[in-house]
């Protein structure tokens, strides 16, 4: 029982907010202006980029910089109801026969957008980029 008590402890204390995650400067500012009292979950250090996970209005958001610290893109999984109407609109005008697999957010310097992984039975699955307004931006066809 004391090992688990420590145990327990231990990965609790890990958690916390002071943890030690090596970020530069400049990407620790930009989060406590951008996303202020967010809770850093995890940094990742891949690919020549910066990714560091985060909770954030009681959402978990992933913050994708490079490795000089400029801001990439935020993004964060949306559930189907919380879509605004007139981007549901657009994509069943499109696709009214898609299933939907997965919905998330996606902030960047040039703008949000909807991106949308569907599935076509028969047909290539693709991703479909939808504006906040509604346009549809961008499609590409995934393979899982």
């Amino acid at each position: 029982m004391a090992l688990l008590l420590t145990c327990s402890a231990a990965l609790f204390a890990s958690c916390g907010p002071t943890k030690d995650w090596h970020l530069s400067e400049q990407c620790s500012k930009f989060l406590n202006e951008r996303y202020a009292n967010a809770r850093i979950l995890e940094v990742d250090y891949d690919k020549g980029m910066v990714e560091v996970e985060i909770r954030h209005d009681k959402k978990d958001k992933e913050v994708l910089f490079t490795n000089s610290c400029e801001w990439v893109s935020t993004s964060w999984d949306v559930a189907r109801r919380n879509v605004p109407a007139v981007v549901m609109k657009a994509l069943q005008k499109k696709y009214p026969n898609a299933r939907i697999d997965d919905i998330d957010f996606v902030e960047m310097p040039r703008g949000s957008y909807y991106c949308f992984e569907i599935e076509r039975r028969g047909q290539q699955d693709e991703y479909v980029y939808i504006t906040p307004q509604g346009v549809i931006t961008e499609v590409r066809a995934y393979h899982k």
